[in-house]
């Protein structure tokens, strides 16, 4: 693990160049977005652009749920690839407010609901076929969530709560960076809760490895 590459100071530099822009407009895979103050910058890192790709790689469901979808992006690319009936979820209530008003920046994919609950806190209880989870796995002081935790807390509540919202057949797809340490990975959480993992497909840059998982309930 690189300490340097996971250091609070470092993350807060990379971030502080699209923070001091918001808001500023964006376009990705076709998807025009808003990013607005205090919204979790949808075009920075490498994880956006290797998880968008992927999910344009996906076969279409009936039901999907974006949770944490900050400004909405992952949820309009499950809209964009066939899903019927896609739910985003934050626990930022500027970022509900953003993908919402981002919905009108893309009529072709609407409708798309979003809410605001603290995961699944407020999600009316359905059995989704795809959820998408891309949680905040950095190291961070408090920004969007993050804590120096590397995510796993938020990781542990959610597979704790997960279980109620998936059958054996939905598909969970979370990304993740090798450099954060096994202690923080979704497979070393996942399988304490009763659900499988497979490393979907991977990337490497100057930081290390990432894959994407699929995770399932046994």
């Amino acid at each position: 693990m690189n300490d340097q590459v996971m250091s609070i100071a470092k993350r807060e530099l990379e971030l502080s160049y699209y923070l001091d822009r918001q808001p500023y407009s964006a376009e990705l895979d076709g998807i025009s977005l808003t990013i607005a103050k205090n919204v979790f910058p949808s075009c920075f890192g490498i994880t956006s652009s290797f998880f968008g790709n992927f999910i344009l790689q996906q076969k279409p469901a009936a039901t999907a749920l974006d949770m944490g979808c900050g400004s909405g992006y992952f949820a309009f690319l499950l809209k964009k690839i066939g899903c019927e009936i896609v739910l985003g979820v934050d626990f930022n209530s500027d970022a509900v407010k953003c993908a919402t008003e981002n919905s009108g920046l893309n009529p072709s994919l609407a409708p798309i609901a979003f809410i605001y609950s603290d995961l699944f806190d407020d999600v009316p209880v359905t059995k989704f076929d795809i959820i998408v989870f891309n949680f905040n796995y950095y190291p961070s002081n408090g920004d969007f969530g993050l804590n120096d935790d590397g995510g796993r807390q938020i990781l542990q509540r959610f597979f704790s709560q997960v279980s109620a919202f998936c059958d054996s057949e939905t598909r969970i797809y979370i990304p993740y960076s090798e450099f954060v340490g096994l202690d923080h990975d979704p497979k070393m959480i996942c399988q304490d809760f009763g659900f499988t993992y497979e490393i979907m497909t991977t990337t490497v840059n100057e930081t290390g490895e990432h894959c994407i998982y699929k995770i399932m309930k046994q």
